[in-house]
């Protein structure tokens, strides 16, 4: 007994363990969200600020985190905070930087290079640009990037600009730059900012295909006829540029509890309103720079595992004359179970049947021997006879195609003739009693 006992306590201690184990294993590794969400920007005043601010409330919504924006120098400063940790989210500029140890979430925009000059400083092309003051960008910028690869493409020695290093806002208040070239958004407002002084210009890149062809990250692109400027609208004519992604990115090991609450909020708030150029999810699959965060593309894709299916229906198409024999097995052995079934269901309807005739044989019985029995004694006992048969068919004779067979409805109703003759007979007895001889 003793020995039993220890046995019982040792299991339901061991229990016990394994299920506070279990907690403690699901408490440490369950997929959970930041403390606080912080996304990796750029210079302040610059379109990736602007789009991480009217992203931040709807973020703040899907998550329940404060978020926090960092201003930053550009893309490389944001990769650099993406791995160390100091950044949970950052947008960066798609072919700018290696994107080992990082990951895609989801394309957002397309950043235009834009090459701005002074009017008044004879630069009529891009070739214009060598020995000039040209603004490239700040250190470390997607921009910066950009701008150097336009550059030697058009075999420009960058050595040979001056003032490069720069935010381009800067040719508002430093009349000695020349130009800049500007990798940003459509919208960014600084660059509305500029353009709408009516001092500059915007160059086309006339080689903007074969660019592109030669920069998997660009594409040609053109700028509208008159989408900035309040004097001279901007460009006069629909421009020929390259452009090319701001993505974004996190860490590979990123939650995937924060990816998903980020895609509802890019594309289950109103955002687009205030970001008209937010490339839609329809359009999003066919970005193929970066791959993206699996659970980012089942959010986009959530039929996606169809295609897993129809590879396993062409491969059971291959194999279809085994296919074919097993579906045939299949059907010998259903139509067999089936005609099993077929026969226990007529054999049971067939019991039931006699036994009906038989319970159906008992009321006409006592119907016969009630007609000749005026003694209310035995008139009642023939009514709990009749009433014990009928409800001994309604207990025993269940069967569905016997309820709705015309013998069955036959027999209920010659059960309730009976009960009906009987109870007349009695209750004309109670009324009248019988009567009875008396000696004579």
């Amino acid at each position: 007994m003793t020995r039993s006992r220890t046995i019982r306590r040792w299991v339901a201690w061991s229990m016990v363990v394994t299920l506070v184990a279990s907690i403690g294993i699901w408490s440490v590794t369950r997929d959970r969200l930041p403390s606080r969400i912080r996304i990796a920007t750029a210079v302040k005043g610059g379109l990736y600020h602007k789009f991480a601010t009217l992203l931040a409330p709807h973020l703040t919504k899907t998550t329940q985190r404060p978020i926090i924006l960092l201003d930053t120098e550009g893309t490389a400063d944001n990769c650099r905070r993406l791995r160390q940790g100091s950044a949970d989210l950052a947008i960066l500029q798609s072919g700018s930087v290696a994107m080992d140890g990082l990951i895609a979430i989801v394309p957002l925009y397309h950043d235009v290079v834009f090459v701005v000059v002074r009017r008044d400083r004879g630069i009529a092309g891009l070739r214009d640009l060598a020995g000039r003051s040209v603004v490239l960008g700040l250190h470390g910028s997607g921009m910066r990037a950009s701008s150097r690869a336009l550059l030697d493409h058009y075999d420009i020695d960058a050595s040979s600009l001056r003032d490069t290093e720069r935010y381009f806002l800067d040719l508002l208040t430093d009349e000695s730059l020349d130009a800049a070239i500007i990798t940003t958004g459509l919208t960014n407002p600084d660059l509305e900012k500029l353009l709408a002084t009516g001092d500059f210009s915007i160059l086309p890149i006339h080689e903007a295909e074969a660019y592109g062809l030669r920069n998997p990250a660009f594409r040609s692109i053109s700028i509208p006829q008159g989408l900035y400027g309040h004097g001279p609208s901007l460009p006069p004519e629909p421009l020929a540029t390259i452009a090319t992604t701001a993505v974004l990115a996190a860490r590979a090991d990123v939650s995937d509890l924060l990816v998903k609450r980020t895609m509802i909020a890019l594309y289950e708030s109103h955002l687009r309103n205030d970001v008209p150029m937010l490339i839609p999810p329809g359009e999003v699959g066919a970005w193929t720079r970066h791959p993206l965060h699996p659970v980012a593309l089942t959010y986009l894709n959530p039929y996606a595992g169809m295609d897993i299916l129809t590879n396993f229906m062409e491969s059971l198409a291959a194999g279809k004359e085994l296919l074919f024999a097993f579906g045939a097995g299949m059907y010998l052995l259903w139509d067999r179970w089936r005609r099993l079934k077929e026969r226990e269901h007529s054999r049971a309807l067939e019991v039931m049947k006699e036994r009906l005739d038989d319970l159906l044989a008992e009321t006409t019985r006592i119907e016969r021997a009630q007609m000749d029995t005026v003694d209310t004694r035995e008139l009642e006992n023939y009514l709990d006879e009749v009433t014990r048969i009928k409800l001994t068919a309604l207990d025993e004779l269940t069967h569905e195609d016997l309820r709705s067979d015309r013998m069955f409805l036959i027999f209920l109703m010659q059960c309730g003739n009976v009960i009906n003759k009987i109870q007349a007979k009695i209750s004309i007895n109670l009324l009248v009693p019988p009567k009875t001889e008396t000696p004579g």
